[in-house]
Parts: structure tokens; sequence; C-alpha cells
């Protein structure tokens, strides 16, 4: 187990990299309990011919102890740097050479995607993690596989199966 971290400590990185980089933020830090493919991200809106930032929002997954403190670290830096670029520019840089040179100047990663694996992912995943199996009521055979609840929902309500173009159910498994 790592260290858990606390919306307080993260605010605390936020501002020195803010520090470093001359350009400090007092934006909102939100935990999702919802998130499970990203582990932050910035939200603002776009007005006119700038970017009003809103806050940052980290994944529970992500400060629960599960991931060392430099992978952490490196995931709020990398959401402070879309903050930065974004705002700076005005414009939504995504992962574009700016956001990538950025990325290099401060030390981490310049890749879009989450790679590290956590020391308990197998535990997390079983204890929290519902799939929803999608059938063909006739012939039972499986249409697909949905992680949410609400988009199995939304499966069999508004599709049919193309086996036997008959009505969908679903079947919950625990993993």
């Amino acid at each position: 187990m790592y260290k858990k971290w606390t919306i307080k400590e993260i605010k605390e990185e936020l501002i020195d990299i803010g520090i470093k980089l001359e350009y400090p933020t007092n934006l909102k830090v939100e935990i999702s309990n919802r998130a499970t493919k990203r582990m932050g991200a910035f939200f603002y809106i776009k007005e006119k011919e700038s970017i009003v930032p809103i806050k940052f929002v980290f994944a529970k997954r992500l400060i629960d102890g599960n991931y060392p403190e430099e992978v952490v670290r490196e995931v709020i830096i990398h959401e402070y740097l879309h903050y930065y670029c974004d705002t700076k520019t005005g414009l939504s840089n995504g992962h574009n050479k700016f956001f990538k040179s950025m990325c290099l100047k401060c030390g981490i990663s310049s890749k879009a995607t989450f790679s590290y694996k956590s020391i308990n992912e197998d535990i997390y995943i079983k204890k929290h993690v519902k799939i929803y199996n999608i059938y063909c009521r006739k012939c039972g055979r499986l249409v697909c596989v949905h992680r949410r609840r609400d988009a199995a929902e939304r499966k069999i309500k508004g599709y049919i199966s193309k086996c036997c173009n008959s009505r969908l159910e679903c079947k919950i498994n625990n993993i």
C-alpha cells in the first residue's frame, strides 16, 4: 500500500508546479468515485476567445494508495499542464506539440494514456466492478457487454438482436 493523498496535498502539488512555472492556480479539486478509465481531468468552459477554468478532478482509486507517489504526482502535473497550456493559448491543446513540450520541460511523460499497474488492481476490479452482459432473449446469444448500468439499460430499451431480431435481456456478473 502506498501513500493516500488528500485534497489538501493535491492542492499543494498544484501550487508547487504553479510556482515553478510562474502561473499559479487556485482551482477547485474534486475526487471522483465514478472515474475508472481516466485518472485525472481538467474541466473548463469555452467563452468567446478564451478558456474559463472550472476544476480538476482526480480518480479516487488514484489517490487511495494504489499507486506510488511519483505516479500520482505525474498525473497531477499532467492535469495542471492542461490548465496551463489551455489558459495560456485560449485553446484546447489536447496533447499537441506545445503540451508535450511542457510535459518534457516539467520532467513527466508526454503520453496521453495512463499505463501504470496498481499494486492491487485485481482486488480493486473484483470488489468494485459489475459487468452487464446483454443477451438475445430468443436464442440466448451474448450480444455485448457493458460496465455501466445506464449503458446496459439504454441498449436493452433501444436495440434488438441481429441474430433473431428479438428483444434483449441483461444479466449481471460480479467480477
